[in-house]
């Protein structure tokens, strides 16, 4: 233990000797979330047009010889208004079940259900309720939804005397409706602990090229105590990563993150299973040119995957699949949860996949390190100094 502390804290000492770490991967995260904050807060966002499940189980009342449903008057006048329909898919669902699970697929953004007794209950003068749930990545679309409909139900109730009410419930009660600066301050965090991990297994290169590497293999150290105490700086830099990005977040555009020990468990349990995964190419790989040639793929394909350059929500079914399941991905929809309020309850199973991927790959990393033969005859010469290359370009 004391030697993992040891090569722990030598990684660490070196770690804040790095310019490169407080400029590339403190510094520019936190100047690209100024800018989106800059960004989200003073433009309006464009409404693209989005699907609204409806499932009218009004049975209308009879009044007279004249058969009415306002069930069928809201569906006309709101969602088959001009206005409305260019911006709205309205799907018509054939029962309450198939609506909810239209929203749950994320296959529509709002679902409106109207009650069977709707129509008798409010000609009666009596108190009913729409029931109106909306996505809470969605926010926008659900508050156009709410604004059209009371605005008809209001008309309806100037003329009848009605007592209406809309709630809205959102798809998790306790949910918290997540704007775009969260999101994408999410997504970039996440994006560049990627990076940030490329950037440290390239001291693993250093240490092949100047021998420290052979001297370490002479020493009585375990091997499980090496691989750990490099995986450990990686934890570490992206630990404090996150909470600069979050103070930054917070103090400057006062955004709320959720609980504080939630987000440092899945920052944890995220920075073990990526860095784990990245530490097997720093120990495969020859020299640092090898290093980058991974790093920007590996990169931009998983930010693509995972949500960073688009949200969930707009990614194909087919895509949603692997955002689900690879790493970064995993990462972004737990921190949200977070956010939402759902707590660690809610993504256990994402934190425990985290886990086992990290296990499978410490054991890669392990079996590889053994494996290798760390002698003198490094790539290059003796004392002298190998060229870094810049992970970033």
């Amino acid at each position: 233990m004391r030697k993992l502390l040891r090569l722990f804290l030598l990684d660490l000492r070196l770690l804040t000797k790095n310019k490169t770490f407080y400029l590339k991967l403190i510094l520019f995260p936190s100047i690209l979330i100024l800018i989106l904050g800059t960004v989200f807060s003073d433009s309006s966002s464009k409404i693209k047009t989005f699907n609204v499940a409806f499932y009218n189980a009004d049975k209308g009342s009879s009044e007279g010889t004249h058969f009415v449903s306002l069930g069928n008057v809201l569906r006309d006048n709101v969602f088959k208004q001009e206005d409305l329909k260019q911006i709205v898919n309205l799907k018509e669902t054939n029962s309450y079940k198939q609506g909810k699970q239209l929203l749950q697929d994320g296959k529509a953004a709002v679902f409106v259900y109207v009650p069977e007794t709707f129509t008798k209950t409010a000609m009666n003068n009596e108190k009913t309720d729409i029931v109106l749930m909306g996505d809470n990545d969605k926010p926008l679309d659900k508050e156009i939804v709410k604004d059209k409909i009371e605005k008809v139900m209001s008309q309806i109730s100037g003329n009848k005397q009605l007592s209406l009410k809309i709630p809205v419930v959102p798809t998790n009660k306790d949910a918290v409706p997540i704007d775009a600066m969260q999101y994408y301050s999410i997504a970039m965090v996440v994006m560049f602990s990627i990076m940030t991990a490329f950037v440290l297994v390239h001291s693993i290169v250093d240490e092949k090229q100047n021998h420290t590497l052979f001297r370490i293999k002479s020493t009585p150290t375990l091997n499980i105590q090496y691989v750990l105490g490099k995986l450990f700086g990686i934890i570490l830099s992206v630990v404090i990563q996150m909470i600069v990005v979050i103070m930054i977040s917070r103090v400057v555009f006062q955004m709320k993150w959720g609980n504080p020990l939630e987000l440092l468990v899945i920052t944890i349990v995220y920075a073990f299973a990526i860095g784990s995964i990245i530490l097997l190419w720093g120990f495969t790989a020859k020299d640092h040119v090898t290093v980058s040639s991974l790093a920007s793929p590996v990169l931009y394909i998983f930010s693509f995957l995972g949500g960073s350059f688009i949200t969930k929500s707009g990614l194909p079914d087919s895509l949603r699949v692997i955002q689900e399941i690879i790493p970064n991905g995993k990462a972004i929809n737990s921190y949200l949860k977070v956010c939402q309020g759902v707590g660690l309850s809610g993504m256990y199973i994402d934190l425990l996949e985290l886990i086992g991927i990290g296990l499978i790959f410490i054991i890669f990393n392990i079996r590889v390190y053994s494996g290798k033969r760390w002698n003198k005859s490094a790539i290059y010469s003796h004392g002298k100094k190998p060229a870094e290359t810049d992970v970033s370009k």
